[in-house]
């Protein structure tokens, strides 16, 4: 690819980061926000997206220990130039007369933005809910879910008793047949697993002098320095 077939796919490139902000933004702050981000050259800023208000966000680590109660606003907003999202963070506190800790901006793309999505959904999915016994998935007769979880496993064979049990030792033959009787006896022993055949080594190398390489010791000589320099 030529230089300038590269300079012009980069002008194409579009980079998209979620901006939260612990406190309470309408319009105002919209307009702070598009104007911090003319730098970047923004494309576009989605509305303000608003969370119930509640003490100490989870996502908000910053504000660890600090009693705070507010509702957390979010807006995904493209940028045409790419940005450290920390940078953005403290930028975009800074021209908005905010505290570093009230801002969070991660990329789109970064796996928090999942997390915060399905925490999201639990919240909401959690909210006024009066849980049962009757609500129980194992309280409940359709197994549905237990299918779905188990949609990859292979249940058109026995899973347990004598047919498992045959299965499972053909099988052991067909391996010893292939790769011969010994194949089964060259596994580690228990002393090999837990490395006390190596005990003796061991305290050779701590316990012995010289790391167990000969016996023989070093003698020091100690100058007296304070009579070094009388006469």
């Amino acid at each position: 690819m030529q230089f300038k077939d590269f300079l012009s796919e980069s002008f194409k490139k579009e980079y998209g980061y979620r901006v939260k902000i612990a406190a309470d933004c309408g319009s105002e702050q919209m307009d702070a926000l598009e104007a911090c981000l003319q730098k970047y050259n923004l494309v576009s800023a989605t509305p303000w997206k608003r969370t119930p208000i509640q003490e100490n966000p989870v996502e908000f680590v910053r504000m660890k220990g600090v009693k705070c109660t507010s509702e957390v606003c979010s807006s995904d907003v493209i940028l045409k130039y790419p940005t450290n999202p920390r940078l953005l963070e403290v930028w975009l506190a800074v021209n908005m007369g905010l505290t570093h800790d009230q801002v969070l901006v991660y990329d789109v793309k970064e796996p928090r933005r999942l997390e915060a999505d399905m925490a999201a959904e639990r919240v909401e999915a959690d909210l006024d809910r009066s849980v049962t016994e009757e609500d129980a998935v194992l309280a409940q007769e359709d197994q549905a879910h237990y299918e779905a979880q188990n949609a990859d496993t292979d249940q058109t064979g026995s899973l347990f008793g004598e047919d498992y049990n045959k299965k499972f030792l053909d099988e052991l033959a067909k391996i010893k047949k292939e790769k011969g009787a010994d194949y089964f006896r060259s596994y580690p022993t228990k002393d090999e697993l837990m490395g006390d055949n190596l005990r003796s080594m061991y305290d050779d190398l701590v316990n012995g002098s010289n790391m167990a390489r000969g016996t023989e010791t070093k003698e020091v000589t100690t100058i007296n320095q304070h009579s070094a320099g009388k006469a």
